[in-house]
């Protein structure tokens, strides 16, 4: 399965500090992208990697989602509906290849049947090292970063809640206490969500920055 993906010329700069306009920064300072073919391969060896106990919550992930859907209370009802493909558990497109740059992004979170939003945030991906490609969340408290695994038309997330914004340091199965698993997916015309398979159910939307705005600060 291949497709040609035009991708501009990116410079981010690299978060400095907690300001009153975060800046999306760039792992490694400035990232160079240009126009590849992107193959993905039908199975990656992420299995190799994983605990089985989180293998257990990456193949169970439908059937937990759809739990925590059926649990959403009459509260949440109208924010479920809201939210759409975001949270829908078979929304996943063809072609998730993510291009390489800084996303703006938010969170929703389903859990004790209520369906709750986060404040916006930025996120990076990073160029491809091998079959897999960088995540990190630059701004905000909860920092997720790690390693995205291509299989088939989704992307396997093995990670770790990082210690500091835009940090990727700290590797899945280093600290079982901080580890962190998910699956990311198209959902739509440059839109992505990474869902987090933890003890809630936490989705992630993703929206590429703009290539002139790379940078800029946010609102």
């Amino acid at each position: 399965m291949k497709r040609i993906i035009g991708l501009a010329l990116l410079t981010v700069p690299v978060l400095a500090g907690c300001a009153a306009r975060d800046r999306p920064a760039a792992m490694g300072g400035t990232a160079v992208a240009e126009a590849a073919t992107v193959e993905m391969k039908p199975v990656s060896g992420w299995r190799a990697m994983i605990r089985p106990d989180d293998a257990m919550r990456i193949d169970t992930l439908p059937a937990r989602w759809a739990a925590a859907r059926a649990g959403v209370g009459r509260r949440g009802a109208a924010a479920l509906r809201g939210e759409g493909d975001l949270l829908r558990a078979d929304a996943g497109l063809a072609h998730p290849a993510l291009p390489p740059g800084s996303y703006r992004c938010r969170s929703v979170t389903l859990a004790r049947g209520l369906v709750q939003a986060g404040k916006p945030f930025f996120c990076y991906v990073g160029g491809e090292t091998g079959e897999r490609v960088s995540f990190t969340k630059q701004t905000g408290t909860a920092l997720p970063g790690g390693w995205l695994y291509p299989e088939r038309d989704r992307y396997i997330f093995l990670g770790a809640r990082q210690r500091r914004a835009g940090d990727v340091s700290l590797g899945y199965g280093v600290d079982a206490t901080r580890d962190l698993i998910g699956v990311m997916e198209r959902i739509g015309a440059f839109r992505w969500r990474l869902v987090l398979a933890g003890n809630m159910m936490e989705v992630y939307e993703l929206t590429p920055v703009a290539p002139d705005q790379q940078g800029a600060g946010a609102n």
